[in-house]
């Protein structure tokens, strides 16, 4: 093999791996616009900020006490200092419920969940408002390719309750075509961590 052939396949590696960061780029950028345009918050932590700064901010922001937000989560809750629960449904001063997700749909804006994330609640019967935490390895393109990382990711013990969930979108909130509709607030943090 010579000095060209060499540099040629080393060029064509680059492209390949220019290609890849482009295709999750646009993966990121069109679930953040679709998620952001139907009323989500889409927030990305960086280097100079953390989920547990970001959290309690939004706690902050929308006067929450400690016993207004709980997760399903161990792992959560002893990150975030809140309370896990086991049941959401009689708890009357719940406000918020902290949960991560599987994967974040580009092409809807959605997230997809399942019963590792709300165990055997439906969406429906979630408070209004969640904070979902989620990693930026995350993104995939739509339903289809989510559900095929999924099949790959839980070979043994494969979830249930498998759904996804949307914004509420405050301007076709009165919409009768959005009636039964268990769209939520969604603050969305993404991070590396």
């Amino acid at each position: 093999m010579g000095f060209w052939d060499l540099f040629q396949k080393k060029k064509a590696k680059n492209i390949k791996d220019e290609n890849l960061t482009d295709d999750k780029t646009s993966k990121e950028l069109t679930f953040a616009k679709k998620f952001t345009a139907a009323g989500g918050r889409f927030i990305y932590i960086d280097d100079g900020d953390s989920v547990i700064n970001t959290f309690n901010k939004i706690s902050e922001e929308n006067n929450w006490e400690k016993e207004n937000v709980k997760c399903f989560s161990s792992s959560l809750s002893n990150n975030l200092s809140i309370k896990k629960t086991n049941d959401i449904t009689e708890d009357d001063k719940l406000k918020a419920l902290v949960i991560e997700c599987e994967f974040l749909l580009s092409n809807s804006g959605r997230m997809l969940i399942s019963s590792n994330q709300i165990k055997n609640n439906k969406p429906e019967s979630l408070p209004d408002t969640l904070i979902v935490i989620a990693r930026s390895n995350q993104f995939v393109g739509d339903v289809s390719d989510g559900m095929t990382r999924l099949k790959s990711k839980y070979s043994i013990n494969f979830p249930t309750n498998i759904t996804t969930i949307n914004v509420r979108n405050k301007f076709i909130e009165n919409d009768f075509l959005s009636y039964g509709n268990s769209a939520k607030d969604i603050y969305l943090i993404v991070s590396d961590e």
